[in-house]
């Protein structure tokens, strides 16, 4: 079993939900307004209006971070050079081996310190995942550690929503912790039951937590927050033989999960517990004139029964396609965007020089 850090994986994931745009194939019939904003026009971070700055959804594009206004329909952004992580209030930038780490306020400044780590943020979750995948360390937005957890095993999924943080670890074990680092959940495993955590993801309203888990056949568990904690409700066999980590996000209607690995993509039916693994082609989407190899990566729910998802070319070539499924169904595509962002309002791609709004939208 490799011992390499999957959760950059979910890295990948967790940088790129945000607006829509012109240059997608959807219908115009169905949207009330879209505009594309280029990151050449767009403002300094720093001109963020303090009135705005629960407005404002945060990106991260190939040479660019920053934030979308889109009521105002303006972009603010900030360069960048390596890898980093945002939200609402700011963002860190970190090099390959993770110890440089500079961390950023909205205001553009910014303070340096070092961690053996890799920033992962998502929602209100300011996480640091220690480089050699045994621990986990929550801080504030000014940098200070909060609290810190290690594992006997290595780190290989995590997820969080507004009220919780889910750690899934080689040995198959779960925990889920509270804001103050209280476990609310805490499940332990065994290697030698080989029931490896491949991919786990909450609900944005913390009710859900879904876990892949296994190798053959792997077992797809789903467990509801009652009486202060996470009770199994259902288990499905999932009969495909493949060792890739998961990527997965939970539909904000809590109808359904779209899972991803390597090259395959399924959708579950959390309410009747069944699956059916999703065609590549996937009809009517096109992805690419020649035949080459791709890897998909969701990117996360958007609003109501929509979750967008990354195709990624292995060949280097650098081609990258972000599909939107409706229930598992493709209904829109944005070719050559590599990230979305997504409120209920407005839905956008990110692209190599801007974003793209699209208002209205309902699926």
């Amino acid at each position: 079993m490799r011992r390499r850090f999957y959760g950059l994986i979910i890295g990948i994931a967790a940088i790129i939900f945000t607006l829509f745009s012109i240059r997608s194939t959807l219908p115009e019939r169905e949207i009330t307004s879209s505009v594309f904003l280029t990151f050449a026009e767009a403002l300094d971070v720093s001109r963020i209006p303090k009135a705005r700055s629960d407005q404002i959804v945060p990106f991260i594009a190939e040479s660019f971070l920053g934030y979308a206004d889109p009521l105002e329909e303006l972009l603010y952004v900030h360069p960048f050079k390596g890898r980093a992580a945002i939200d609402r209030l700011g963002w860190i930038t970190y090099d390959r081996l993770a110890t440089d780490l500079k961390l950023y306020d909205l205001s553009g400044g910014g303070q340096q310190f070092r961690a053996y780590a890799y920033p992962w943020f998502k929602a209100s979750w300011r996480v640091l995942l220690r480089a050699d995948q045994m621990g986990i360390a929550v801080m504030d937005k000014t940098g200070l550690i909060r609290w810190e957890k290690e594992f006997p095993t290595p780190i290989t999924a995590i997820d969080a929503s507004s009220l919780f943080l889910a750690v899934g670890t080689l040995d198959g074990s779960i925990s889920v912790f509270d804001p103050n680092g209280w476990a609310i959940l805490s499940m332990q495993n065994s290697l030698q039951e080989f029931q490896t955590i491949y991919g786990l993801a909450l609900s944005a309203d913390s009710n859900y937590l879904i876990i892949l888990r296994g190798i053959s056949p792997k077992k797809i568990e789903t467990y509801r927050f009652t009486d202060n904690s996470f009770a199994n409700v259902s288990e499905s066999s999932l009969m495909v033989n493949t060792t890739f980590q998961a990527t997965i996000a939970i539909a904000r209607d809590n109808s359904h999960a779209i899972m991803s690995f390597g090259d395959m993509i399924i959708y579950y039916n959390i309410k009747n517990k069944y699956y059916r693994i999703l065609e590549a082609g996937m009809a009517g989407v096109e992805l690419s004139e020649t035949q080459v190899d791709f890897r998909y990566f969701v990117l996360g729910s958007l609003k109501d029964s929509l979750v967008a998802i990354l195709r990624s070319d292995l060949e280097g070539k650098a081609k990258s396609d972000v599909i939107i499924l409706n229930h598992g169904l493709p209904v829109h595509i944005a070719p050559g965007a590599f990230g979305a962002i997504g409120d209920e309002e407005v839905i956008g791609f990110v692209y190599k020089d801007g974003l793209e709004l699209l208002k209205g939208w309902r699926p």
